[in-house]
């Protein structure tokens, strides 16, 4: 492990118990808490100097998924510490870009995101409300980074608060010993969130990795982190970050980031969501071995390069479709078969993280979402450039109509990849009631130039829910050389369902 500290920020009880939560029944603040709001503030002010400053910096040139993976290991190779990194697209199941990624580093204060969502279950299971009291004790206080006495009184929103917005270690230490490492070690594991371990007690270290810490922040991009309310409350005050000299100083003022810093003797951390013009990326930096404002210098970088590229997709697809609509029969299971061709640079498999499938949506004329593939469909396996036809087996409404079919990749996990950048294709089918039509037709064997020829057809058997206009269309075809010669079509009327009957035509 990198940088084996004690941890000055992760002191146990004496009792060896977790500490009990006292609860607020009216929901009102402490006196107390009046000094926490006001220091809060104070850094509110010192974080936002700071950030004009930092945000001069001009941002590089947009660049593609491959600019950005040299550029990266440009800066890895140039950078005189230590680091572990994880660059992800939420939507994609491999990472965009991964440096020494299962490395288990000291987690400095990335541990308090391990408390921050072992308190949002216990609020959604009730246990714990937001204006329940947490007391800080005199054991909660460290020599640096905490901002209260012992004795202060917070609400639990406000020990939430401190710990994340300001990195507070006084309430974060505090809500530790009331969650327990043991249960906030649990919750992590059972979210899915591996190898990201808080210590039990003063004897342990904090420590992560960064595809773990990437896992958390991938799984709150997602909503998929606690509860769909859990995570929007967690992102909501990760949102609310308050220092912001690493990932967010070269980003434009009005960039959406949810992260969450973290410092101690030797490493420098800085993890969250950037909210680019493509969508949500996950970035994680982790480093050791280097002065802070290497590191600080560093990460920012890398915030700036993930922010500025234009990333394509983890796959991507040309595709060939009808340009007219395809009649079908009402209520069946047509199947269109469409030539695909793998425009990315990745190759598809057919298993495994690489694969990837195939989803379609029906629309009415209106634009109203019908119906949609159940899961998706799985493709073949493509090289780049490589075309295949495919079938797509699409469910056709029961009422006949004009209905709109856009198709569109998935990758391995079934998440859409139009959100990302990939290519999607729409074509038309028109649906109709099935019918049968037998005809017999009479016509002399004989025709003469510029006579008029009685075409005699007996009809019958149409089945179908509604009346509908029929016509006969004809042509007339030189054997000789398969030219059509002359060609017409007449109305035969509004078709009764059922109806039979002998049309005469000249």
């Amino acid at each position: 492990m990198r940088t084996r500290h004690r941890l000055a920020t992760a002191r146990w009880s004496g009792s060896g118990r977790m500490r009990p939560v006292k609860s607020l029944s009216n929901g009102e603040t402490t006196a107390s808490s009046g000094r926490y709001l006001w220091w809060v503030r104070k850094v509110a002010l010192v974080a936002a100097v700071y950030l004009v400053i930092a945000l001069s910096v001009p941002a590089p040139a947009a660049a593609s998924t491959s600019d950005l993976t040299k550029q990266l290991d440009g800066l890895v190779g140039s950078f005189p510490g230590g680091a572990g990194i994880w660059i992800a697209d939420p939507t994609v199941a491999t990472p965009l870009f991964a440096h020494d990624p299962e490395e288990q580093v000291i987690a400095a204060s990335l541990y308090k995101l391990g408390v921050l969502a072992e308190a949002e279950r216990r609020v959604d299971a009730g246990e714990l409300h937001y204006n329940d009291t947490i007391t800080i004790e005199p054991e909660d206080i460290t020599t640096d980074g905490s901002f209260e006495y012992a004795g202060t009184e917070l609400t639990l929103d406000e020990a939430l608060e401190a710990m994340i917005t300001v990195s507070d270690n006084g309430a974060a230490l505090a809500l530790w010993h009331v969650l327990g490492g043991a249960n906030i070690d649990a919750t992590l594991e059972k979210a899915g969130v591996k190898n990201f371990h808080v210590a039990f007690d003063d004897t342990e270290d904090n420590w992560a990795t960064p595809h773990a810490i990437g896992t958390y922040f991938t799984l709150l991009a997602k909503r998929q982190l606690i509860s769909p309310a859990a995570s929007d409350r967690m992102l909501a005050r990760l949102e609310r970050q308050q220092i912001n000299d690493r990932l967010p100083a070269q980003l434009p003022a009005d960039v959406v980031i949810a992260h969450k810093t973290g410092n101690l003797a030797g490493v420098t951390h800085d993890a969250g969501i950037i909210f680019t013009k493509t969508g949500p990326r996950v970035v994680v930096v982790m480093t050791w071995d280097a002065l802070d404002e290497d590191a600080a210098n560093f990460i920012s970088s890398i915030g700036s390069l993930v922010y500025s590229s234009n990333l394509e997709p983890a796959a991507n697809a040309r595709y060939q479709v009808s340009k007219t609509p395809i009649a079908v029969d009402v209520g069946i299971e047509s199947r269109v078969t469409v030539p695909i061709t793998n425009i990315g640079t990745r190759a598809w498999t057919s298993t495994g993280p690489g694969a990837i499938g195939l989803m379609w949506e029906l629309r009415n004329a209106q634009g109203a979402l019908l119906t949609s593939s159940p899961k998706p469909q799985p493709l073949p396996p493509l090289q780049p450039s490589q075309t295949q036809n495919v079938g797509i087996a699409i469910a056709v409404p029961q009422q006949p109509g004009t209905y709109t079919v856009t198709i569109g990749l998935t990758d391995a996990g079934g998440a859409a990849l139009a959100p990302a950048g990939a290519a999607t294709a729409s074509f038309s089918l028109r649906a109709h009631q099935p019918y049968l039509l037998t005809a017999q037709i009479g016509m002399p064997h004989t025709l003469h130039r510029g006579e008029a020829s009685l075409v005699v057809v007996n009809y019958g058997a149409f089945a179908g829910a509604t009346d509908r206009p029929l016509s006969i269309g004809w042509r007339v075809i030189d054997p000789r050389n398969a030219r059509t010669v002359q060609q017409g079509s007449t109305p035969v009327g509004e078709f009764k369902v059922g109806a039979a009957g002998t049309f005469f035509a000249a």
